[in-house]
Protein backbone atom coordinates (compact mmCIF):
# COMPACT_ATOMS: atom_id res chain seq x y z
CA UNK A 1 0.00 0.00 0.00
CA UNK A 2 1.09 3.59 -0.64
CA UNK A 3 0.86 6.47 1.83
CA UNK A 4 1.76 10.16 1.73
CA UNK A 5 5.01 11.13 3.45
CA UNK A 6 6.48 14.64 3.18
CA UNK A 7 4.21 15.45 0.25
CA UNK A 8 5.10 12.37 -1.85
CA UNK A 9 3.66 8.87 -2.30
CA UNK A 10 5.80 6.28 -0.54
CA UNK A 11 5.36 2.49 -0.64
CA UNK A 12 4.32 1.07 2.69
CA UNK A 13 3.98 -2.33 4.28
CA UNK A 14 1.67 -3.80 6.84
CA UNK A 15 1.35 -7.24 8.45
CA UNK A 16 -1.20 -9.32 6.54
CA UNK A 17 -1.85 -11.57 9.54
CA UNK A 18 -2.03 -10.85 13.22
CA UNK A 19 0.80 -12.29 15.32
CA UNK A 20 0.07 -14.80 18.06
CA UNK A 21 2.84 -15.49 20.55
CA UNK A 22 0.65 -17.99 22.41
CA UNK A 23 0.55 -20.62 19.65
CA UNK A 24 1.47 -24.13 20.78
CA UNK A 25 1.38 -27.69 19.51
CA UNK A 26 -1.86 -29.59 19.32
CA UNK A 27 -2.19 -32.20 22.05
CA UNK A 28 -3.70 -35.66 21.66
CA UNK A 29 -4.68 -38.27 24.22
CA UNK A 30 -5.59 -41.73 22.96
CA UNK A 31 -6.31 -45.16 24.33
CA UNK A 32 -7.45 -48.34 22.68
CA UNK A 33 -8.40 -51.92 23.47
CA UNK A 34 -7.47 -54.67 21.05
CA UNK A 35 -7.92 -58.39 20.65
CA UNK A 36 -6.22 -60.93 18.38
CA UNK A 37 -7.42 -64.51 18.04
CA UNK A 38 -6.60 -67.35 15.68
CA UNK A 39 -8.08 -70.79 15.05
CA UNK A 40 -7.32 -73.99 13.16
CA UNK A 41 -3.56 -73.67 13.00
CA UNK A 42 -3.80 -69.90 12.25
CA UNK A 43 -5.96 -70.47 9.17
CA UNK A 44 -8.54 -68.13 10.70
CA UNK A 45 -7.28 -64.88 12.24
CA UNK A 46 -9.45 -62.15 13.73
CA UNK A 47 -8.32 -58.75 14.99
CA UNK A 48 -10.50 -56.14 16.70
CA UNK A 49 -9.45 -52.71 17.96
CA UNK A 50 -11.60 -50.14 19.74
CA UNK A 51 -10.09 -46.67 20.17
CA UNK A 52 -10.91 -43.24 21.57
CA UNK A 53 -8.81 -40.23 20.57
CA UNK A 54 -9.24 -36.71 21.99
CA UNK A 55 -7.41 -33.81 20.33
CA UNK A 56 -7.15 -30.41 22.03
CA UNK A 57 -5.75 -26.98 21.07
CA UNK A 58 -6.49 -27.50 17.38
CA UNK A 59 -4.55 -25.18 15.06
CA UNK A 60 -7.08 -23.39 12.89
CA UNK A 61 -7.49 -20.13 11.02
CA UNK A 62 -10.26 -18.79 13.22
CA UNK A 63 -12.53 -15.77 12.95
CA UNK A 64 -11.53 -12.91 15.29
CA UNK A 65 -13.39 -9.69 16.26
CA UNK A 66 -13.19 -6.97 13.60
CA UNK A 67 -11.94 -4.56 16.29
CA UNK A 68 -8.58 -6.36 16.06
CA UNK A 69 -8.09 -4.98 12.55
CA UNK A 70 -8.12 -8.48 11.05
CA UNK A 71 -10.79 -10.95 10.03
CA UNK A 72 -8.98 -14.13 11.07
CA UNK A 73 -5.92 -15.41 12.92
CA UNK A 74 -4.17 -18.70 13.55
CA UNK A 75 -5.29 -19.86 16.98
CA UNK A 76 -5.30 -22.94 19.18
CA UNK A 77 -9.01 -23.46 19.38
CA UNK A 78 -11.44 -26.16 20.30
CA UNK A 79 -11.21 -29.88 20.65
CA UNK A 80 -12.31 -32.95 18.72
CA UNK A 81 -13.01 -36.59 19.48
CA UNK A 82 -12.57 -39.58 17.19
CA UNK A 83 -13.77 -42.95 18.33
CA UNK A 84 -14.42 -46.14 16.47
CA UNK A 85 -13.76 -49.78 15.79
CA UNK A 86 -11.43 -51.47 13.33
CA UNK A 87 -11.98 -55.12 12.43
CA UNK A 88 -9.73 -57.38 10.37
CA UNK A 89 -10.25 -60.99 9.32
CA UNK A 90 -7.96 -63.36 7.43
CA UNK A 91 -8.94 -66.81 6.18
CA UNK A 92 -6.99 -69.62 4.51
CA UNK A 93 -9.67 -71.94 3.07
CA UNK A 94 -7.12 -74.05 1.18
CA UNK A 95 -3.52 -74.76 2.21
CA UNK A 96 -1.74 -77.50 0.30
CA UNK A 97 1.74 -78.07 -1.03
CA UNK A 98 1.09 -76.48 -4.43
CA UNK A 99 -2.16 -74.63 -3.76
CA UNK A 100 -2.85 -71.87 -1.24
CA UNK A 101 -5.91 -69.63 -1.15
CA UNK A 102 -6.14 -66.60 1.16
CA UNK A 103 -9.06 -64.23 1.83
CA UNK A 104 -8.75 -60.98 3.83
CA UNK A 105 -11.30 -58.42 4.98
CA UNK A 106 -11.13 -55.17 6.98
CA UNK A 107 -13.61 -52.50 8.03
CA UNK A 108 -13.19 -49.26 9.99
CA UNK A 109 -16.06 -47.40 11.63
CA UNK A 110 -15.07 -43.96 12.90
CA UNK A 111 -17.25 -41.31 14.55
CA UNK A 112 -15.87 -37.79 14.51
CA UNK A 113 -17.35 -35.24 16.94
CA UNK A 114 -16.41 -31.62 17.61
CA UNK A 115 -16.45 -31.14 21.38
CA UNK A 116 -15.63 -27.40 21.60
CA UNK A 117 -14.73 -24.32 19.53
CA UNK A 118 -13.11 -20.97 20.27
CA UNK A 119 -14.56 -18.71 22.98
CA UNK A 120 -17.45 -21.11 23.63
CA UNK A 121 -18.93 -20.52 20.18
CA UNK A 122 -21.25 -23.25 18.91
CA UNK A 123 -20.54 -23.10 15.16
CA UNK A 124 -17.76 -22.19 12.75
CA UNK A 125 -18.46 -21.34 9.09
CA UNK A 126 -15.96 -21.91 6.29
CA UNK A 127 -15.65 -20.43 2.80
CA UNK A 128 -14.06 -22.10 -0.23
CA UNK A 129 -11.97 -20.08 -2.68
CA UNK A 130 -12.62 -21.45 -6.16
CA UNK A 131 -15.00 -19.17 -8.16
CA UNK A 132 -15.73 -15.48 -7.60
CA UNK A 133 -19.52 -15.85 -7.49
CA UNK A 134 -19.27 -18.30 -4.60
CA UNK A 135 -16.14 -17.25 -2.70
CA UNK A 136 -18.01 -15.15 -0.13
CA UNK A 137 -20.53 -17.87 0.72
CA UNK A 138 -20.23 -20.54 3.39
CA UNK A 139 -20.60 -24.09 2.04
CA UNK A 140 -19.30 -25.72 5.26
CA UNK A 141 -20.20 -25.44 8.92
CA UNK A 142 -18.65 -27.07 11.97
CA UNK A 143 -20.88 -27.32 15.02
CA UNK A 144 -20.24 -28.56 18.54
CA UNK A 145 -21.67 -32.05 19.01
CA UNK A 146 -21.57 -32.91 15.30
CA UNK A 147 -18.94 -34.14 12.82
CA UNK A 148 -16.51 -31.52 11.53
CA UNK A 149 -17.02 -29.93 8.13
CA UNK A 150 -20.74 -30.47 7.53
CA UNK A 151 -22.02 -29.20 4.17
CA UNK A 152 -24.18 -26.11 4.51
CA UNK A 153 -26.66 -24.43 2.20
CA UNK A 154 -30.24 -24.46 0.91
CA UNK A 155 -32.43 -27.54 0.57
CA UNK A 156 -33.27 -27.92 -3.11
CA UNK A 157 -36.87 -28.80 -3.95
CA UNK A 158 -36.68 -28.83 -7.74
CA UNK A 159 -37.94 -26.15 -10.13
CA UNK A 160 -40.98 -23.91 -10.05
CA UNK A 161 -43.73 -25.46 -12.17
CA UNK A 162 -46.31 -23.79 -14.40
CA UNK A 163 -49.23 -24.52 -12.06
CA UNK A 164 -47.56 -22.38 -9.34
CA UNK A 165 -48.12 -19.20 -11.38
CA UNK A 166 -51.10 -17.04 -12.22
CA UNK A 167 -51.25 -16.58 -15.96
CA UNK A 168 -47.94 -18.36 -16.31
CA UNK A 169 -45.85 -15.41 -15.06
CA UNK A 170 -46.92 -14.24 -11.56
CA UNK A 171 -46.10 -16.50 -8.63
CA UNK A 172 -49.16 -17.44 -6.62
CA UNK A 173 -49.56 -16.15 -3.08
CA UNK A 174 -48.26 -18.45 -0.35
CA UNK A 175 -45.50 -20.01 -2.45
CA UNK A 176 -42.05 -19.14 -0.99
CA UNK A 177 -39.50 -17.26 -3.11
CA UNK A 178 -35.92 -16.08 -2.68
CA UNK A 179 -35.75 -12.62 -1.14
CA UNK A 180 -32.72 -11.79 -3.32
CA UNK A 181 -34.76 -12.53 -6.46
CA UNK A 182 -38.14 -11.08 -5.50
CA UNK A 183 -41.57 -12.55 -6.05
CA UNK A 184 -42.22 -10.70 -9.31
CA UNK A 185 -38.98 -11.97 -10.87
CA UNK A 186 -39.55 -15.69 -10.25
CA UNK A 187 -40.29 -17.63 -13.44
CA UNK A 188 -41.20 -21.25 -14.24
CA UNK A 189 -38.03 -23.32 -14.36
CA UNK A 190 -36.22 -21.29 -11.69
CA UNK A 191 -34.66 -23.27 -8.81
CA UNK A 192 -36.93 -23.73 -5.81
CA UNK A 193 -35.51 -24.01 -2.29
CA UNK A 194 -37.13 -25.04 0.98
CA UNK A 195 -38.52 -22.36 3.24
CA UNK A 196 -37.14 -23.98 6.38
CA UNK A 197 -38.47 -21.45 8.90
CA UNK A 198 -41.76 -21.05 6.99
CA UNK A 199 -41.78 -17.26 6.96
CA UNK A 200 -42.76 -17.06 3.29
CA UNK A 201 -39.37 -15.98 1.93
CA UNK A 202 -36.13 -17.87 1.34
CA UNK A 203 -33.03 -16.17 2.72
CA UNK A 204 -29.91 -16.94 4.75
CA UNK A 205 -32.06 -17.98 7.71
CA UNK A 206 -33.22 -20.98 5.67
CA UNK A 207 -29.76 -22.45 5.22
CA UNK A 208 -29.16 -25.73 7.00
CA UNK A 209 -26.92 -28.79 7.04
CA UNK A 210 -27.25 -30.55 3.67
CA UNK A 211 -24.49 -33.16 3.74
CA UNK A 212 -21.63 -34.80 5.58
CA UNK A 213 -18.21 -35.53 4.13
CA UNK A 214 -17.35 -38.10 6.82
CA UNK A 215 -18.07 -41.73 5.81
CA UNK A 216 -19.95 -44.09 8.10
CA UNK A 217 -17.42 -46.79 7.37
CA UNK A 218 -14.55 -47.67 5.03
CA UNK A 219 -12.87 -50.94 4.30
CA UNK A 220 -11.52 -53.42 1.85
CA UNK A 221 -11.43 -57.09 0.96
CA UNK A 222 -9.24 -59.18 -1.24
CA UNK A 223 -8.06 -62.61 -2.18
CA UNK A 224 -4.81 -64.25 -3.25
CA UNK A 225 -4.16 -67.59 -4.91
CA UNK A 226 -0.87 -69.46 -5.37
CA UNK A 227 -0.86 -72.48 -7.67
CA UNK A 228 2.24 -74.26 -9.00
CA UNK A 229 4.30 -71.08 -9.31
CA UNK A 230 1.44 -68.84 -10.39
CA UNK A 231 0.24 -66.10 -8.03
CA UNK A 232 -2.96 -64.10 -8.39
CA UNK A 233 -4.06 -61.16 -6.22
CA UNK A 234 -7.20 -59.03 -6.27
CA UNK A 235 -8.21 -56.25 -3.87
CA UNK A 236 -11.36 -54.10 -3.49
CA UNK A 237 -11.83 -51.03 -1.28
CA UNK A 238 -14.93 -49.05 -0.38
CA UNK A 239 -16.32 -46.00 1.39
CA UNK A 240 -19.92 -45.72 2.51
CA UNK A 241 -22.11 -42.89 3.80
CA UNK A 242 -20.05 -39.82 2.81
CA UNK A 243 -21.35 -36.96 0.66
CA UNK A 244 -19.56 -34.96 -2.03
CA UNK A 245 -20.19 -31.32 -2.90
CA UNK A 246 -19.97 -31.43 -6.69
CA UNK A 247 -18.87 -27.89 -7.56
CA UNK A 248 -18.58 -28.90 -11.21
CA UNK A 249 -22.36 -28.93 -11.43
CA UNK A 250 -22.56 -25.44 -9.92
CA UNK A 251 -20.53 -24.18 -12.86
CA UNK A 252 -21.21 -26.59 -15.72
CA UNK A 253 -24.89 -27.25 -15.06
CA UNK A 254 -25.75 -23.59 -14.80
CA UNK A 255 -27.41 -21.90 -17.74
CA UNK A 256 -26.75 -18.39 -16.42
CA UNK A 257 -23.04 -18.68 -17.25
CA UNK A 258 -21.44 -17.25 -20.38
CA UNK A 259 -22.64 -18.85 -23.61
CA UNK A 260 -18.98 -19.62 -24.34
CA UNK A 261 -18.78 -22.08 -21.44
CA UNK A 262 -19.71 -25.65 -22.29
CA UNK A 263 -22.21 -27.35 -20.00
CA UNK A 264 -22.46 -30.92 -18.77
CA UNK A 265 -24.38 -33.39 -20.91
CA UNK A 266 -27.04 -33.59 -18.19
CA UNK A 267 -28.00 -29.97 -18.93
CA UNK A 268 -29.69 -31.19 -22.11
CA UNK A 269 -32.47 -32.34 -19.77
CA UNK A 270 -33.04 -28.85 -18.31
CA UNK A 271 -36.44 -27.26 -17.80
CA UNK A 272 -38.10 -26.00 -20.97
CA UNK A 273 -41.72 -25.42 -21.86
CA UNK A 274 -41.58 -28.80 -23.64
CA UNK A 275 -39.82 -30.46 -20.67
CA UNK A 276 -41.70 -28.76 -17.85
CA UNK A 277 -41.32 -31.65 -15.39
CA UNK A 278 -37.53 -31.31 -15.25
CA UNK A 279 -35.87 -30.40 -11.96
CA UNK A 280 -32.79 -28.99 -13.73
CA UNK A 281 -33.21 -25.18 -13.87
CA UNK A 282 -33.86 -23.38 -17.13
CA UNK A 283 -31.42 -21.27 -19.11
CA UNK A 284 -31.03 -17.86 -17.44
CA UNK A 285 -32.69 -19.01 -14.22
CA UNK A 286 -32.73 -16.69 -11.20
CA UNK A 287 -31.20 -17.82 -7.90
CA UNK A 288 -28.57 -20.17 -9.31
CA UNK A 289 -25.48 -18.85 -7.54
CA UNK A 290 -26.00 -20.46 -4.13
CA UNK A 291 -24.88 -23.70 -2.51
CA UNK A 292 -27.71 -26.19 -2.19
CA UNK A 293 -28.46 -29.88 -1.84
CA UNK A 294 -28.93 -29.97 -5.64
CA UNK A 295 -25.18 -30.50 -6.00
CA UNK A 296 -24.59 -32.62 -2.89
CA UNK A 297 -24.29 -36.26 -3.96
CA UNK A 298 -23.76 -39.63 -2.34
CA UNK A 299 -20.02 -40.32 -2.52
CA UNK A 300 -20.17 -43.99 -1.56
CA UNK A 301 -18.16 -46.28 -3.80
CA UNK A 302 -16.72 -49.75 -4.30
CA UNK A 303 -13.47 -49.79 -6.25
CA UNK A 304 -11.50 -52.66 -7.75
CA UNK A 305 -8.18 -51.32 -6.57
CA UNK A 306 -5.69 -53.84 -7.87
CA UNK A 307 -5.39 -57.08 -9.83
CA UNK A 308 -2.05 -58.78 -10.39
CA UNK A 309 -0.89 -62.02 -11.95
CA UNK A 310 2.63 -63.42 -11.72
CA UNK A 311 4.67 -66.55 -12.32
CA UNK A 312 7.78 -67.65 -10.45
CA UNK A 313 10.06 -70.14 -12.13
CA UNK A 314 10.64 -73.44 -10.34
CA UNK A 315 13.90 -74.17 -8.54
CA UNK A 316 14.91 -76.79 -11.11
CA UNK A 317 14.70 -74.23 -13.91
CA UNK A 318 16.43 -71.56 -11.80
CA UNK A 319 19.41 -73.84 -11.12
CA UNK A 320 19.91 -74.38 -14.84
CA UNK A 321 19.99 -70.63 -15.60
CA UNK A 322 21.88 -69.86 -12.38
CA UNK A 323 19.29 -67.56 -10.80
CA UNK A 324 18.11 -67.65 -7.20
CA UNK A 325 14.64 -66.30 -8.00
CA UNK A 326 12.88 -65.06 -11.13
CA UNK A 327 9.31 -63.81 -11.37
CA UNK A 328 7.41 -62.17 -14.20
CA UNK A 329 4.21 -60.29 -13.46
CA UNK A 330 1.54 -57.91 -14.75
CA UNK A 331 -0.48 -55.61 -12.49
CA UNK A 332 -3.41 -53.20 -12.98
CA UNK A 333 -4.48 -50.42 -10.57
CA UNK A 334 -7.73 -48.39 -10.22
CA UNK A 335 -9.52 -50.67 -12.63
CA UNK A 336 -13.21 -49.92 -12.13
CA UNK A 337 -15.34 -47.94 -9.67
CA UNK A 338 -18.95 -48.71 -8.80
CA UNK A 339 -20.70 -45.56 -7.56
CA UNK A 340 -23.77 -43.37 -8.01
CA UNK A 341 -21.65 -40.23 -7.95
CA UNK A 342 -21.94 -38.33 -11.25
CA UNK A 343 -18.36 -37.03 -11.25
CA UNK A 344 -15.28 -38.82 -12.61
CA UNK A 345 -14.03 -40.15 -9.26
CA UNK A 346 -15.72 -40.05 -5.82
CA UNK A 347 -12.42 -40.66 -4.04
CA UNK A 348 -10.78 -37.29 -4.75
CA UNK A 349 -11.17 -33.87 -3.14
CA UNK A 350 -9.65 -30.50 -4.06
CA UNK A 351 -9.82 -29.11 -0.51
CA UNK A 352 -8.07 -31.54 1.80
CA UNK A 353 -9.08 -30.10 5.15
CA UNK A 354 -11.02 -31.59 8.03
CA UNK A 355 -13.26 -28.49 7.87
CA UNK A 356 -13.97 -28.75 4.12
CA UNK A 357 -14.14 -32.45 3.16
CA UNK A 358 -15.53 -33.85 -0.07
CA UNK A 359 -15.25 -30.75 -2.28
CA UNK A 360 -14.87 -31.66 -5.96
CA UNK A 361 -13.89 -28.84 -8.30
CA UNK A 362 -12.50 -30.52 -11.43
CA UNK A 363 -10.33 -32.87 -9.40
CA UNK A 364 -8.22 -35.15 -11.57
CA UNK A 365 -9.42 -38.76 -11.11
CA UNK A 366 -7.09 -41.49 -9.95
CA UNK A 367 -5.58 -42.85 -13.13
CA UNK A 368 -5.81 -46.42 -14.34
CA UNK A 369 -2.37 -47.99 -14.28
CA UNK A 370 -0.98 -51.05 -16.02
CA UNK A 371 2.52 -52.32 -15.28
CA UNK A 372 4.52 -55.39 -16.19
CA UNK A 373 7.86 -56.40 -14.77
CA UNK A 374 10.57 -58.92 -14.14
CA UNK A 375 11.98 -59.57 -10.68
CA UNK A 376 15.07 -61.68 -10.14
CA UNK A 377 18.04 -62.34 -7.86
CA UNK A 378 21.22 -64.25 -8.58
Amino acid sequence: FDYVFDGTNVSGYYPSQIANSNLKWETTAQWNVGMDVSFIDSRIKLTADWYLKDTHDLLLQATVPASSGYTSAMLNIGSMRNQGVELTAEFVPVKRENLTWNINFNIALNRNTVTSLVNDQLSLLRTISWETKFNNQYPYITQVGKPSGMMYGYVYEGTYKMDEFEGGSVLKDGIPYMSSVGKNNVRPGDPKYMDVNRDGVIDEDDQSIIGCGQPLHTGGFGTSLNFYGFDFNMFFSWSYGNDILNANRLYFENGTQSTQINQLKTYNGRWTSENADSDIPRVGANGMFVYSSRVVEDGSFLKLRNVSLGYTLSRDVLRKIRFDTLRVYVSADNIVTFTRYSGPDPEVSTKNSVLTPGFDWSAYPRAFGLTAGLQFTF
